[in-house]
């Protein structure tokens, strides 16, 4: 047996984050981590939302590099394999797990005390727990997807986010050729739903800012929205210009964008609910009666979705390699999840951490010029 000596950085829950090093054994499966990208999750759990200092990181793709006897087995996958990696490491034998749908298995339901990969403490195991770091430790109920390789780094940062926006825009809001769709909030899984509302054929894609979005919305314009600040007369510019949505994707989650969004709707259109930034929505029942309204929430994504997502990127129909990525090494981690806290961060959402890039240095590019 031989152990690896791995950089990881480790992140304290307090707003702190500090490399260090981390032994990993052959007797446990591991991924070479290519990249993490960076969700909002992971600066409110760097802020304060850890209950003990972990490896953030749970938008990880790399590429199997080991395997156990067993592991092999239980993954049905080959040493070599370029793979995305969900959050959800389920226990494989309860009902959801049993029906596919192991992110809702109480092991990893947040809601219940559940963990994910990304947050799952560093004193556990090897500790690689999470894509902030050079490997990531496997276990037979990882759940991994395959991913060809001819996508970019970039591209292929895009994997979850993108399956994502697949379940909350094209599944749950019914987004298909000819609907009309608005986004509220072109963040990370923002501007993954406009290019996954785009990619399923939407007529009209309509996604609303803040003026301190200015850059972002015009990164949804590449992707082919219309773009609007958010103010007191949005709505009725959206009207008169797309008419009333099918869909609404609200990734803020607020009791403001949720009243805009019900103003927004026609008749049986439907308002997905992806975003929780505090505070109680009231929902206007006449409203919803009114126009047969239907109202869903959404929670990470189905496997299905993934496949979709990596389809969509596979034939580049999406326009997501016009939106730049910032990549960070591990050393500079806590010193970026700190200013994307205080909203100094990238002007791009899609900040990615590289681990095998240099100390001190970043990179900033649009994902068509990344090279694998």
């Amino acid at each position: 047996m031989s152990n690896l000596v791995v950089r990881a950085a480790v992140s304290d829950g307090k707003g702190d984050t500090a490399v260090r090093t981390r032994v990993l054994s052959d007797r446990v499966s591991r991924l070479r981590v290519e990249s993490s990208a960076v969700c909002g999750t992971d600066v409110t759990l760097h802020g304060g939302g850890l209950k003990k200092p972990a490896v953030l990181g749970h938008h990880t793709i790399g590429r199997v590099e080991h395997l156990t006897d067993g592991d092999a087995v239980a993954l049905g996958i080959e040493i070599g394999t370029r793979v995305a990696v969900e959050e959800y490491v389920g226990c494989g034998e309860c009902a959801d797990c049993r029906a596919g749908r192991y992110r809702l298995c109480p092991s990893v339901d947040l809601w219940t005390g559940g963990e994910r990969v990304g947050m799952i403490p560093a004193d556990r195991g090897s500790g690689l727990h999470g894509g902030n770091a050079e490997y990531l430790e496997l276990s037979a109920h990882h759940a991994l997807h395959p991913l060809p390789e001819h996508l970019t780094v970039d591209e292929a940062a895009w994997t979850l986010p993108l399956a994502n926006a697949v379940d909350w825009t094209l599944d749950a809001g019914g987004v298909g050729p000819g609907a009309t769709a608005v986004v509220i909030g072109p963040g990370y899984h923002g501007l993954a739903c406009v290019a996954a509302a785009v990619a399923g054929g939407a007529e009209s894609v309509t996604v609303l800012g803040l003026p301190s979005d200015t850059a972002r919305l015009d990164m949804a314009r590449g992707l082919g929205a219309h773009a609007e600040f958010s103010d007191d007369t949005v709505v009725e510019r959206v009207l008169g210009r797309a008419g009333r949505a099918d869909a609404v994707i609200d990734t803020i989650g607020s009791p403001q964008t949720v009243a805009t969004a019900l103003r927004l709707l026609g008749r049986f259109g439907v308002l997905v609910l992806g975003g929780l930034s505090g505070g109680e929505a009231a929902l206007d029942p006449g409203a919803i009666v009114r126009n047969l309204l239907t109202v869903r929430g959404v929670r990470g994504r189905s496997p299905g979705a993934v496949r979709r997502a990596v389809g969509l990127l596979d034939s580049r129909s999406t326009r997501l390699e016009t939106v730049e990525s910032q990549h960070i090494p591990l050393d500079l981690v806590g010193r970026t999840l700190r200013a994307m806290g205080s909203r100094t961060g990238p002007a791009t959402p899609h900040v990615v951490v590289s681990p095998w890039l240099s100390a001190d240095a970043t990179t900033t590019r649009p994902a068509a010029e990344a090279t694998t």
